[in-house]
């Protein structure tokens, strides 16, 4: 059976929830240096009016502000998300055209923004972290002294501070995604490419992979069709073949006739299994009706390999997507069972943020001995195929000696 570890993980222990928290608390400690192109700007304006001494600043404000939103890109991969690059133009140009006036309106709305939702985080936090050791705080101090504001506590009265700072962290966390997720619509507001270009690069990306899809939709067919070829016709073959036989054979050897419809029994069975796993590995019911986690729970839990599921998914993806996700697991673990013995696999799922919006992240690591490589016609090159044909990211890095990571990055909705 699987090892889980996300699905089941209390929601206060789940590394995403942190890193948001983490990311909004460390731009709050950040904010002396994001509000240093605004205090550029306002004394350059300022400084024209005294012989034009403050001309110089004003690119040196708009090139402060391309380093601070470079920093602020860093802080939020904390948290899983990603902000554009600032784009700029090359030479001097680039710190007073369009596109710098931008990068200095983004720096002063995130050193405004992260003054605001980091102050509030922290605060929060700190006041979960405050009720949740009150009895402990309680008994350190002494009884005639132990009040807030005045009004005594006792120890059993402080006890109610766990759940309060528990149900205020947990809301906390909440707030902190939000933050995070907020901070990264505006940065694609502001340093976005813009509709245009991204349809045009989705567009040439889905003209690339079209014939590569319709090769994988070949390539498809022929192994389902070798499948019921090699195996289930086989089977049915052999079943008529010994009714066939039983029948000619009648009443004269009665036991050969029971030993013969005895294989027919045991072959059509066999023939029904290997139907209904290519039709669980095309698309398995429990999929469309429960959704990924449940479909990879069960499908982990048939691998003869261990394997540990981290999934952190608040919400079903969009059915495509599911889908899609779920066919990434499936070949890795057929290629684990195949290539890397008995040794564990660990299955993580999770949602992130990044400059196109939220994306499920798929990402399956086996502790074989490597070597994997995406070849032509393989199963591995047909998902690298379906992945980018959604915008996302394929990855497999599988060094001799192992372990064999296969990386998935997918639109949430597709």
């Amino acid at each position: 059976m699987p090892n889980w570890t996300g699905e089941r993980r209390p929601f206060l222990l789940r590394r995403a929830r942190w890193g948001a928290s983490l990311s909004t608390t460390l731009s709050l400690l950040l904010t002396p240096l994001y509000f240093l192109p605004l205090i550029l700007m306002i004394t350059g304006v300022a400084g024209i009016a005294i012989f034009l001494a403050g001309i110089p600043l004003i690119p040196l404000a708009t090139f402060t502000a391309r380093g601070v939103i470079h920093v602020e890109r860093q802080v939020v991969k904390l948290a899983g998300a990603a902000i554009p690059t600032p784009g700029s133009s090359p030479g001097w140009r680039g710190l007073i055209d369009g596109r710098a006036w931008r990068t200095l309106g983004h720096s002063t709305a995130l050193a405004f923004w992260s003054l605001g939702a980091g102050s509030l985080v922290a605060t929060l936090l700190l006041l979960s972290f405050l009720l949740v050791n009150l009895p402990w705080i309680a008994t350190m101090i002494p009884i005639d002294y132990a009040n807030i504001g005045g009004f005594p506590i006792s120890y059993g009265a402080s006890a109610f501070g766990v759940p309060i700072g528990l149900l205020l962290a947990t809301g906390t966390l909440h707030l902190a995604g939000w933050a995070v997720r907020a901070e990264a619509a505006a940065g694609r507001w502001f340093q976005g490419e813009g509709n245009t270009l991204r349809l045009r690069r989705r567009i040439a990306t889905l003209e690339s992979s079209r014939t590569a899809m319709i090769d994988a939709a070949a390539q498809e067919r022929a192994r389902i069709e070798r499948n019921l070829h090699d195996g289930a016709q086989q089977r049915l073959l052999a079943v008529a073949l010994a009714v066939s036989r039983a029948r000619r054979i009648g009443d004269s050897d009665k036991e050969k006739v029971r030993r013969l419809l005895d294989t027919a029994q045991t072959e059509a069975r066999a023939a029904v299994q290997e139907l209904r796993d290519i039709a669980r590995g095309a698309h398995p019911p429990v999929l469309t009706d429960r959704g990924l986690v449940a479909a990879v729970a069960a499908t982990a839990g048939r691998h003869p390999c261990p394997v540990e599921l981290d999934i952190d998914l608040d919400e079903r993806p969009s059915q495509r997507i599911e889908a899609l996700g779920y066919y990434v697991i499936s070949e890795a673990l057929t290629n684990a069972a195949k290539h890397a013995g008995a040794a564990p696999v660990t299955i993580r799922l999770a949602r992130t943020t990044d400059a196109t919006g939220d994306r499920l992240q798929v990402h399956v690591i086996d502790e074989g001995t490597g070597g994997a490589e995406i070849t032509p016609g393989g199963g591995l090159a047909g998902l690298t195929d379906r992945v980018r044909a959604v915008d996302g990211i394929f990855c497999l890095e599988s060094p001799l000696g192992g372990p064999t990571e296969v990386k998935a990055i997918i639109p949430w909705h597709a």
